[in-house]
């Protein structure tokens, strides 16, 4: 009796390896996409925070005056640096102008300043900007400060 020859084996067609590579290319480009997206809304988290952290510590040394009938000595809180009010400074303070991700306190304007990471997770700005203004009671006295966002910064 002759013997069989062993079946050829078959392997994947031309059209299954393109079917499996699109496959993967579909789910790898919307892993990206949620990628991109959670970096995003990450971004936008710590500078929220980081500004509601400083608005707490503005208030908590505003109060502070108060309570101790120093409510003429709260202009010297406008003078301060803003990331003073937190307990260390956030990620980026004092790297080199232009870095992504940087924040800064112009001490002449008085201006506390973001640069974005990811524009367009802050509808395409690529720098955002805060200053400690005062706001006052009905009788004209300084009721306490608070931290603004200039030319609508405030993070989305």
């Amino acid at each position: 009796m002759a013997a069989k020859a062993p079946g050829r084996l078959r392997g994947i067609s031309r059209l299954e390896f393109a079917l499996i590579v699109s496959l993967v290319g579909v789910l790898a480009l919307a892993l990206l996409s949620r990628l991109l997206e959670t970096e995003r809304e990450a971004e936008r988290l710590e500078v929220a925070l980081t500004v509601r952290n400083i608005g707490v510590g503005l208030k908590l040394a505003v109060s502070e005056r108060i309570m101790r009938g120093q409510e003429e000595r709260l202009a010297e809180l406008l003078e301060r640096n803003p990331v003073d009010f937190l307990d260390h400074r956030p990620r980026g303070y004092g790297t080199p102008p232009g870095t992504p991700g940087r924040w800064a306190f112009d001490a002449r304007t008085r201006v506390l300043s973001y640069q974005t990471i990811r524009p367009e997770a802050f509808a395409g700005k690529a720098e955002l900007r805060w200053q400690i203004q005062a706001f006052v009671a009905t009788r004209g006295r300084p009721a306490g400060l608070r931290l603004v966002p200039l030319e609508d910064d405030e993070p989305r």
